[in-house]
């Protein structure tokens, strides 16, 4: 049984780990895009699917978590905050372009 748990743990750790260094990775792009207002290089298809794909997978997540009363936090971080970014990314393409 303490081994079963020990390997829970470091599954959950690696998500942990996964989805911080994922939340982590837009915000580079989202500083240099609030500092230099440069958005010539993103596509409106491309902002447009990565912002409503995390919209939509994190709609899918959180419901399959409350039917199983299940949180998966580490999921969670990954998909609000690259909501907000990418969200932001739209927003921005609009204004600076």
């Amino acid at each position: 049984m303490k081994s079963i748990l020990k390997k829970l743990d470091f599954f959950e750790s690696l998500g942990w780990f996964g989805n911080i260094i994922l939340s982590i990775g837009v915000i580079p792009q989202v500083v240099q895009t609030w500092k230099t207002h440069d958005v010539d290089s993103f596509n409106w298809p491309f902002l447009l699917m990565w912002a409503f794909g995390v919209l939509f997978t994190f709609i899918y997540i959180v419901n399959g978590d409350l039917k199983t009363d299940k949180r998966q936090y580490p999921l969670w971080l990954n998909y609000m905050v690259n909501i907000v970014a990418t969200f932001y990314l739209c927003y921005a393409k609009l204004i600076y372009s």
